[in-house]
């Protein structure tokens, strides 16, 4: 069933990419009424320019950003284990003044919860939205019952799979027909960008769903989130005691990970994280960074 709504999702963008479409964009509005199948759209509002978003990690709120569409629904709702109602929830912003391409943010932590839609990871002071990038962001299919780390949905086995790699790639799928839809025409380019939990979804997107992004973004991917949860809450509270009486005698470049795709430098939070320059157009491609104290979201 999940495995036919994904292929019709993606025949539907196909369809929107063939010569004979010369459909007029739509409004923000008139999204509400799309019908796809096991898609719901729950809110649709244009947003005015110079509104902020609260950003989670430092409680602070965003630049003031442009004009967008925002577009909020559910995908795959369902009643799990427990009786407990799942689905994957997102948030696509569109803005008016678009530059063509498609951004999904990556997640954090255990995810469960829709961050604002702005492309804040690796962006510096300019978000994928203020780039005039279509952003979306999800939940991946589950609900955090507390702020930080909340690994109970894993008892139900398809909550499970949706926060390993499924809903990703279907969020990607059904954001790039709304984008289809409401600008007229398909985005040329996709991206995906995450850190941490976002960076593991990227480096999972490159190998399962190689053909769905142009080009990704993946930092510090937390690829063993069992031993992540380990290390959250037995090492770090017992180790950061010590740490504060002496100086890691190791670089951060001494430290790697093999990624599959390329040998990527390791960097932890005392060292200075990097922003993007650039990143290839085609093809999954490692990107060219400087260090920047402004680097966003990880």
């Amino acid at each position: 069933m999940r495995s036919n709504m994904l292929r019709a999702i993606l025949f539907s963008i196909l369809a929107f990419t063939a010569p004979a479409f010369a459909q007029e964009k739509d409004s923000c509005d008139s999204l509400s009424h799309i019908k796809i199948l096991g898609v719901e759209i729950t809110r649709t509002a244009h947003v005015e320019a110079g509104t902020t978003e609260l950003i989670p990690w430092n409680q602070t709120r965003s630049a003031p950003l442009p004009a967008y569409c925002r577009v909020e629904g559910v995908m795959n709702r369902r009643t799990g284990v427990a009786d407990e109602e799942f689905g994957i929830t997102f948030a696509l912003a569109m803005p008016d003044k678009w530059n063509g391409d498609f951004l999904m943010q990556g997640g954090g932590g255990s995810n469960g919860i829709v961050l604002p839609p702005l492309g804040l990871n690796a962006a510096g002071d300019n978000p994928g939205l203020m780039r005039g990038f279509a952003v979306v962001s999800t939940d991946t299919g589950h609900k955090s019952r507390h702020p930080g780390f909340d690994f109970s949905f894993t008892r139900d086995q398809e909550a499970y799979l949706d926060f390993a790699y499924l809903a990703n790639a279907e969020v990607a799928a059904l954001a790039k027909q709304l984008i289809a839809q409401h600008y007229g025409k398909p985005a040329a380019f996709s991206y995906f960008s995450g850190c941490s939990t976002g960076g593991r979804e990227g480096m999972i997107l490159s190998q399962r769903y190689p053909t769905v992004f142009n080009g990704i973004i993946s930092g510090d991917p937390a690829m063993r989130t069992g031993l992540s949860n380990l290390a959250i809450g037995r090492w770090i509270p017992g180790s950061g005691k010590s740490r504060r009486h002496q100086e890691s005698p190791r670089r951060p470049e001494d430290l790697h990970w093999n990624t599959g795709l390329r040998w990527f430098p390791l960097r932890h939070r005392h060292y200075k994280r990097p922003t993007v320059q650039g990143i290839a157009l085609t093809g999954i491609r490692y990107f060219r960074a400087r260090h920047n104290r402004h680097f966003n979201g990880c």
